[in-house]
């Protein structure tokens, strides 16, 4: 009859394996939460100058962050070409989560317009959270003939290619939501490009174009005011100041929100224990009222979600405004 016979290695075979595994063990890295991340301060860059939407969400969680996370959070400004000097100084940062980036919507379209040095959302970054966003309003001035937005639609569709609305800048939310808006009713409308809500808000005060479209924060206090009437909203449910304004699907436009968004990001490669960690921490601040409120007030709505909604929105939007700017012929001159 067969036997099975166990042979048992000899104890200092055993001892001299045990020996090579703990050696090979201490070489690999060691987690984020047992090497006690964060060990120093931690920068959040913004890649606009200071005052802007970008700057405000990354000033107002940086102080509750750094109660979260027991170290310094400090927020640093690196404008330029159109956001890039910012976002590329973060991309090639050491993925250690030290370097954090608050990106705009303008990361998610800098590539399809083919801007120089434009930088990939998907596989340059890490997603940490989905921080929240505002719509834009357009809007024309109260003399303005155009009753509402049906009559705007009416007059475009009739007359193709003569109605101009003034934005903030070529390539900004701001203008591409028009051409959402274009490509989604087979409309045709005129882009006047100025450098920066207030003047593109004063074009369409003074009649210089025809319509404005600006953020939700810069219509409020004109509309407010009297100065100018807001047509449409832009996101996907009326803004809390503006209740008596229309979504664009309200108006039976469908699939044509758009909002300026903003991101918390890591360079690609970042491990996965330090983003879970900084996503928990910036979630827990989001959560806070009395932070949800204050930054309502400003026009930013909280998202406040983590890395999985954050990749989720990066993915979403990339391709919506590749689309846009694909079927628009868009290009940065």
């Amino acid at each position: 009859m067969r036997t099975n016979t166990i042979v048992k290695p000899a104890h200092g075979l055993v001892c001299a394996m045990l020996g090579v595994v703990a050696a090979l063990a201490a070489l690999l890295p060691m987690p984020a939460e047992a090497a006690g991340f964060p060990e120093r301060p931690i920068r959040i860059i913004v890649p606009f100058a200071p005052g802007g939407a970008s700057d405000l969400i990354a000033r107002v969680i940086s102080g509750p962050l750094q109660q979260e996370l027991g170290q310094s959070v400090i927020v640093e400004n690196r404008p330029g070409a159109n956001g890039n000097i910012g976002i590329g100084f973060v991309a090639n940062a050491d993925p250690d989560g030290y370097t954090l980036l608050v990106a705009s919507s303008v990361i998610f379209v800098n590539k399809p317009l083919q801007r120089p040095n434009s930088f990939d959302p998907a596989t340059d970054f890490a997603p940490i959270a989905d921080l929240g966003g505002s719509p834009d309003a357009i809007l024309v001035r109260t003399e303005s003939d155009i009753k509402d937005f049906a009559d705007l639609m009416k007059r475009a569709k009739d007359k193709p290619g003569h109605i101009t609305f003034s934005s903030p800048g070529v390539g900004s939310i701001s203008q591409l939501g028009i051409e959402l808006l274009d490509v989604r009713t087979g409309i045709k409308l005129v882009h006047v490009p100025y450098t920066g809500a207030g003047p593109a808000v004063q074009a369409g005060l003074a009649g210089t174009t025809d319509l404005a479209a600006v953020n939700i924060s810069a219509a409020m206090p004109l509309v407010k005011a009297g100065k100018m009437r807001a047509l449409i909203q832009t996101g996907d449910k009326r803004w809390f100041e503006l209740p008596e304004v229309a979504t664009l699907t309200e108006a039976g436009i469908a699939n044509a929100e758009s909002e300026t968004l903003q991101v918390l990001l890591a360079p690609a490669k970042t491990p996965q224990a330090v983003t879970d960690r900084l996503s928990e921490a910036v979630v827990k601040v989001l959560k806070n009222p009395q932070i949800r409120e204050n930054l309502l007030k400003t026009g930013f709505a909280v998202a406040g979600t983590g890395s999985v909604e954050a990749k989720k929105l990066i993915a979403t939007e990339t391709a919506k405004w590749r689309e846009v700017i694909t079927q628009g012929n868009l290009k940065v001159n």
